[in-house]
């Protein structure tokens, strides 16, 4: 019954609510990575209710997308939208925008994907004091995973981890720090804030370059993941071929912040299918990483000095709860949409 009437609230307030709704527009960092992830579902109600009652988070706003980011997306002027933006209180990034599109025919970006297979975004990255329990009450919910909880050494770090698969194709993965046990993060009540988004890529070497030597970003590690005794793995590899398939991965910041990350990752050895030509603003699924930036015609002309084909907006749009802004897109060859915004005063 509760969650009967939480639709009905949530479907009635995106009926009535109005494009912006002016308040103190907010400054995001600039030069720590993105900011927020847009991702597109068919139904909002039950990624609010996980993240408001299992995560920890609040719903920080609700409207309807600004025409001009819709025809920005290359949309057709009958497509709508509305949005519900999620935040884990007191964080003042990682945030992450749901959006749903009407008026335009969808489906997901990576469909029944295994974790080898690569195209688009394939998860969320959190972290969390009891992975468990969040494992727990997403399976009551009646969403999966690729396994159940595991453990494993990185970095000289015991974790935890768990990638729960929820509706639209979206994984949210989960960690845990063991040993040593983690500090700070004191807004983490259920899952902390987005630290980081995970693709997995047919290239490495492609998409490497596209953040690195196209989008500037530096590189925190590049290497190979490879278990030592045959065990079960968080993305649900075969236990005999864990030792025998290494994971090539790479973690990228804009600068020196655990926050704004973007990690490839492939699976050597193994070739799955390709979803990267679904991956667009119309399909479900993660769809992009919104970066600010404080100058978008000086990001724009260094973007396309690398030789990366850049979308641009034609004029401002609003965009709560930043106010008015300049946006512009660029996409990876692997798929992976970054949308670059300006903050206009």
């Amino acid at each position: 019954m509760r969650t009967l009437l939480f639709a009905l609230l949530s479907f009635a307030t995106l009926l009535v609510a109005p494009l912006y709704v002016a308040a103190k527009p907010v400054q995001p960092e600039i030069g720590k990575g993105w900011q927020e992830v847009v991702v597109h579902v068919a139904d909002p109600v039950p990624w609010v209710a996980f993240f408001t009652e299992d995560a920890g988070w609040k719903v920080e706003s609700r409207g309807r997308v600004d025409p001009m980011i819709l025809k920005s997306w290359n949309l057709a002027p009958e497509v709508t939208g509305s949005e519900v933006l999620l935040v884990n209180e007191g964080d003042a990034k990682g945030w992450i925008r749901l959006v749903t599109l009407k008026g335009i025919a969808s489906e997901p970006i990576r469909p029944a994907a295994q974790a080898w297979d690569p195209g688009g975004w394939f998860s969320l990255m959190t972290r969390s004091r009891d992975a468990t329990k969040v494992y727990d009450r997403a399976i009551a919910r009646g969403w999966t995973a690729y396994n159940s909880p595991q453990e494993f050494s990185f970095g000289g770090v015991k974790l935890r981890n768990v990638v729960i698969r929820g509706p639209d194709g979206v994984n949210v993965s989960i960690y845990e720090r063991l040993v040593p046990k983690l500090e700070g993060w004191e807004t983490t009540k259920g899952i902390s804030r987005v630290f980081n988004v995970m693709t997995m890529v047919k290239d490495f070497e492609a998409e490497r370059a596209f953040f690195q030597e196209g989008l500037g970003f530096g590189a925190w590690f590049i290497g190979n993941y490879e278990d030592a005794q045959p065990v079960a793995t968080n993305f649900g590899l075969p236990v005999n071929l864990s030792t025998q398939i290494p994971r090539r991965s790479g973690i990228l910041w804009e600068s020196q912040s655990e926050d704004g990350r973007v990690e490839l990752m492939r699976f050597v050895g193994l070739e799955g299918v390709d979803h990267a030509p679904r991956a667009s603003f119309k399909n479900r699924g993660i769809v992009s990483l919104r970066l600010p930036v404080a100058n978008l015609d000086a990001w724009v002309s260094n973007v396309k000095s690398k030789n990366i084909q850049v979308n641009q907006a034609e004029g401002p749009a609003r965009l709560a709860p930043y106010g008015r802004v300049k946006l512009a897109w660029v996409q990876s060859p692997n798929g992976g949409i970054v949308e670059a915004f300006e903050v206009l005063p």
